[in-house]
C-alpha cells in the first residue's frame, strides 16, 4: 500500500522581542528573548533573531509604532511574526469583516 508522509511544520526557534521589564517573564519560562526599547531597535533585532536561527518572533505591541514596516522587514527575512498586545498597548477594536477579506485575499 502506498504511504504518504507529510511534514506538518518546520522546526526553528521562537524569540520574544520586548523591553527589559516585560521579557523577564518569558526568560523565566526558558524562552529566548531579545531586548529592544523602540521601533527602530525592534527592526534591527529581527535581523539578529533570524541570524540566530529564528523562524518566528513575538514582538510586544507597545514597542511597535509602524506595524507595516515591521511586517515588511519580517517578510523580507522570511520570518513569521506575532505582535502580542500588552497592558501598555492601545486597545483596538477587531473588524471581523476586514480580517475575513484579508484571509480570503480580497482585502
Amino acid at each position: 500500500m502506498y504511504k504518504r508522509e507529510y511534514k506538518l511544520s518546520v522546526e526553528g526557534k521562537v524569540y520574544i522581542i520586548g523591553d527589559k521589564v516585560s521579557i523577564n517573564l518569558f526568560r523565566i519560562a526558558g524562552i529566548p528573548t531579545i531586548e529592544a526599547n523602540s521601533q527602530k531597535e525592534v527592526e534591527n533585532k529581527l535581523k539578529i533573531a533570524k541570524d540566530n536561527g529564528a523562524n518566528m518572533a513575538i514582538i510586544l505591541k507597545h514597542l511597535v509604532t509602524d506595524e507595516k514596516s515591521i511586517r515588511k522587514i519580517a517578510s523580507a527575512l522570511n520570518l513569521t511574526i506575532l505582535i502580542l498586545p500588552t497592558k501598555w498597548s492601545k486597545a483596538e477594536p477587531i473588524n471581523i469583516d476586514k480580517l475575513l477579506a484579508e484571509a480570503l485575499g480580497m482585502g
